[in-house]
């Protein structure tokens, strides 16, 4: 569960409706300086499907002992394996190079992020079995991707650089980003993260324009082409949006990607890498009064109590 939380209340994003405003953002991707995703069709279902194990713990919020709401953070290490593993298994089952990457992904999570996140901590011992577990899994598939004469999306060098993850947890020498040798799952593994995360970061943050109220409530649906790019484009204050390693074309380097919030739940990113300005896209929302409660029992109750709102989330060019 994502939370935004105010003085008076809290907003609530289950991890399966962050994971899909993701994948609405890889539809739209593409723009001048940015590689489309591709594989297109693996590629959106490994963003949109990278949170479904999440549905199980995301049915009933829980609360710390504090008597605040805890989010996705706060969850043992046996819990979090076993919802990562069994979402990764349902995205295997339906495509094998979707699969692969959610494996990455998650994988990485516990993994410094295969380098990319050197100050986090380097696969904590009760991860090493599921960080193993998800290493064989990677090899099967991979095994299975190369061994299908009809299916060439894994290239010679996406394999060698699987193997370096795996053993090595970095990329090998000569590799990455601004390189002649960044294969596409390595690309590829940085746009979901990429995406992970400025959609997580989006929904952690509360809304900023007081007449729209704390849900941010907008009408559902997804569409390009119906918000007004130059209405609310004055920055609201708060701290900027900042996702690193996000890949732009193969052989150039990677950018810092910055989203600047602005009225609502708007921003301004820069560089800019959609195919339209601006982008609008919705994810279902709860809002409950209150930030901490007496017990789980009475937040159950006010969490379902609580109508599901479509919260517009916009972001736009300069």
């Amino acid at each position: 569960m994502i939370l935004a939380t105010t003085d008076v209340r809290t907003r609530f994003v289950t991890q399966p409706d962050h994971a899909a405003l993701s994948g609405r953002f890889a539809e739209a991707w593409g723009g001048d300086g940015f590689d489309p995703p591709t594989p297109r069709a693996a590629m959106r279902l490994a963003v949109h499907a990278h949170d479904d194990g999440w549905w199980p713990r995301d049915r009933r919020p829980q609360l710390g002992p504090d008597g605040t709401p805890r989010d996705f953070h706060e969850l043992s290490p046996a819990r979090w394996t076993r919802l990562y593993r069994r979402g990764i298994d349902e995205v295997a089952r339906a495509d094998p190079y979707a699969g692969l990457l959610v494996s990455l992904h998650g994988a990485g999570l516990r993994r410094q992020r295969y380098g990319l996140s050197p100050s986090w901590p380097d696969t904590p011992r009760a991860f090493r079995g599921f960080v193993e577990r998800e290493g064989r899994r990677q090899r099967s598939l991979a095994t299975a991707l190369r061994e299908d004469d009809d299916d060439d999306r894994l290239s010679v060098d996406d394999v060698a650089l699987l193997t370096e993850l795996r053993d090595a947890g970095r990329p090998p020498s000569g590799f990455g980003a601004g390189t002649d040798r960044d294969p596409r799952i390595w690309r590829n593994y940085r746009l979901l993260g990429a995406l992970d995360a400025l959609s997580l970061r989006i929904c952690a943050t509360p809304t900023h324009d007081p007449d729209v109220g704390d849900s941010g409530v907008g009408e559902p649906g997804i569409d390009d082409s119906d918000v007004d790019d130059s209405d609310g484009d004055e920055s609201v204050g708060g701290d900027p949006i900042e996702v690193p390693h996000v890949p732009t074309e193969p052989g150039r380097p990677d950018a810092m990607l910055t989203a600047t919030p602005l009225a609502g739940n708007a921003y301004r990113l820069d560089p800019y890498p959609f195919t339209t300005s601006p982008v609008s896209a919705t994810v279902p929302v709860r809002t409950v009064e209150g930030t901490s409660f007496p017990d789980e029992e009475t937040l159950f109750r006010r969490y379902y109590a609580a109508d599901v709102e479509e919260m517009r989330v916009t972001l736009r060019h300069e």
